[in-house]
């Protein structure tokens, strides 16, 4: 008997298949139980296992048994993968294609994406490799993938092929990684003789013996069920192909690498460009950072980011002197090219990396720093490569200013829905048309991270996250602290306006008075602080967060509410201090005795709140007081 469980590692590969106590696989291996134990217990006459149950008790998967069986001789079990019945072969297999084919995504869609295939021709059957291509394996699942060999062989030669899809590997990780390969089968519904299948263009009083060896069944390809068979490993594959099988790095396998290696020949390695590892990205921004005189405008900025590059470039060497390109059965066609930069680039970068960071002349800068990023396109290397000296210098001026890292805003997407909300939309200032045009034709840095919570820019630009997000915009406005506002489109008649916001961090802009309400309507996560001005106006300000997250919710002890928890502590007592102590009041005693945390807890999950400012100050006073007694 097997277990089916939930997802989990298997050794160093991610398994979602059955797994075999030791008992099982004692039973499975044909081998007595005590055997087994005794086997196990002498550390090396088993093979490690796969993974360790919530018991701690070891497991493993039905091919490492197999396997197993397979090396020391032992019968294999009969529902083993086939490749693991057939013999080793004596020569290489011939291989008898290599194509690229056009397979579809999914049953749902007519949308297309090629893969490489290569056809092993063995004794037993066809082994058919199908190979995904670097940014399309995340809209290729693997089973799709496979139904490749159903587009390339004779569906007489379906039932008998073993098709393996293998995942790109890790190039970091290769001295430890094991290569990770999915086998399936075709399963055709049709028998093996193929006489209860006969083509419609055969008459039907020709009997089944007087149909050619050479008639097919008639069966669409593009629906033929793909059945799982296994996740043997890569020295089984070689064994039974006669020969190593190519295992490509993530990112080297592009049509263009593909090609060479055809042309190369199989067994054959070369060097490709480097679209595998961060340090183009790296170098390109280091790069545009020089040629931006940044060393001489902002000197902090360009050591933090010269730091950060010259660290990345050593770790990156170390893996290219430390990573393998070959391994039992399996070998890498390509490999990507060492990381290389302008040689006064790096000079510049190395002599600045030795330099330290002044905490209050680095503080000085960061505003301006903010400033000029914000101001660049999306997608340019400069703009990316102020981010990341933002990033480095907010790490280093975290304990020694927090006022400056954190008085700056984060994202939020909340649905104008209440009062509140929609009186705060009432507020803002809307873009003039033109200047919305010019912003939304050339997006800036500023409106790429109000708009998308992704800042990477390969994955933006290879998701197309900038077309779509941009092309969603109904309206820009400004607020009264000239923060940015962004209206989406609706999808329906009866949907609400949803609005992605730049929310303040930091402490209230205020001040808040006795007459301030903190207030905010579900489902919206947006809470904001409600003042009555002298001129008979209302001031609403969004309730900033601690530095931390702002969309908080209320109702329940989770962290929505922890977030607002943390948020209204900060605003009351004026404080930069660590969260961590109150995280730890939170967490350890649960709030317990806070008044505060009862009435965000306590409140109408799908409600309002509105709290008493004078309340809230009261309150976090004496959780302070509760928290270190004074």
């Amino acid at each position: 008997m097997t277990s089916t469980p939930p997802q989990d590692w298997a050794g160093d590969r991610f398994y979602t298949g059955a797994r075999y106590t030791l008992a099982q696989f004692a039973r499975r291996a044909g081998i007595s139980e005590s055997y087994a134990r005794g086997m196990y217990a002498a550390g090396d006459k088993l093979p490690r296992p796969d993974g360790t149950d919530v018991d701690d008790k070891p497991w493993w998967r039905p091919d490492t048994i197999d396997r197993w069986c397979q090396g020391t001789g032992r019968a294999v079990p009969p529902d083993a993968g086939a490749i693991y019945h057939w013999p080793k072969a004596s020569v290489p297999a011939p291989i008898t294609l290599q194509k690229e084919v056009m397979v579809p995504r999914s049953k749902r869609t007519d949308r297309q994406v090629p893969v490489y295939v290569t056809v092993y021709e063995t004794e037993h059957g066809h082994i058919v490799w199908v190979q995904r291509y670097t940014g399309r394996a995340y809209e290729l699942d693997h089973p799709n993938a496979a139904r490749a060999a159903a587009l390339v062989l004779r569906p007489r030669f379906w039932r008998d092929a073993v098709i393996l899809v293998p995942d790109s590997q890790l190039f970091q990780d290769m001295g430890t990684y094991t290569p990770s390969v999915d086998a399936f089968r075709l399963d055709p519904p049709y028998s093996d003789t193929a006489e209860l299948e006969l083509p419609r263009w055969i008459p039907s009083f020709i009997k089944p013996r007087q149909v050619s060896e050479d008639a097919e069944p008639e069966v669409d390809p593009y629906t033929v069920p793909v059945v799982g068979h296994g996740l043997p490993d890569v020295d089984v594959i070689a064994r039974v192909v006669g020969r190593e099988v190519p295992l490509w790095f993530t990112g080297t396998c592009t049509p263009e690498a593909v090609r060479r290696f055809e042309t190369m020949g199989h067994g054959a390695t070369f060097t490709v460009p480097d679209t595998t590892t961060k340090w183009p990205a790296c170098r390109d921004r280091i790069t545009a950072a020089h040629q931006q005189a940044m060393p001489s405008r902002f000197a902090h900025g360009w050591i933090a980011l010269a730091s950060d590059t010259v660290t990345a470039h050593r770790r990156l060497q170390r893996h290219h002197s430390e990573a393998t390109a070959k391994g039992p059965g399996w070998y890498a066609p390509a490999r990507p090219a060492a990381p290389d930069w302008p040689i006064a680039v790096e000079t510049a970068a190395r002599s600045a990396a030795a330099q330290q960071i002044l905490p209050q002349a680095a503080a000085e800068q960061l505003q301006a720093l903010r400033a000029e990023e914000a101001v660049q396109e999306w997608d340019s290397p400069y703009g990316d490569a102020l981010w990341e000296a933002l990033r480095v210098l907010c790490g280093h001026l975290l304990e020694h200013s927090p006022e400056d890292v954190f008085a700056t805003v984060s994202h939020e997407h909340i649905e104008m829905v209440g009062p509140v909300v929609r009186d705060w939309r009432a507020t803002l200032t809307p873009w003039p048309q033109e200047k919305m045009n010019a912003e939304l034709a050339r997006p800036s840095r500023r409106l790429m991270r109000l708009l998308s919570s992704e800042t990477h820019l390969p994955t933006l630009k290879e998701f197309g996250v900038m077309d779509r997000v941009v092309g969603d915009v109904a309206q820009l406005y400004t607020d009264r602290a000239d923060r940015w506002v962004a209206e989406h489109k609706k999808e329906g008649a009866g949907d609400g306006v949803a609005l992605s916001v730049e929310w303040p961090t930091g402490k209230p802009v205020g001040p808040w008075t006795e007459e301030t309400i903190i207030a905010g309507d579900y489902p919206s996560t947006g809470v904001f602080a409600l003042t009555p001005a002298p001129d008979g106006t209302l001031d609403i300000e969004p309730l900033p967060s601690s530095g931390g997250a702002s969309d908080y919710t209320w109702g329940y002890g989770g962290t929505g509410p922890g977030d607002l928890y943390l948020a209204l502590v900060s605003a009351a007592l004026d404080t930069w201090e660590d969260r961590m102590p109150w995280k730890q009041f939170l967490g350890l005693r649960n709030g317990r005795g806070s008044a505060l945390w009862a009435a965000i807890k306590g409140a109408d999950q799908g409600g309002s709140i509105r709290f008493a400012w004078t309340d809230i100050v009261k309150w976090a006073k004496t959780d302070r007081q509760s928290m270190t007694g004074n």
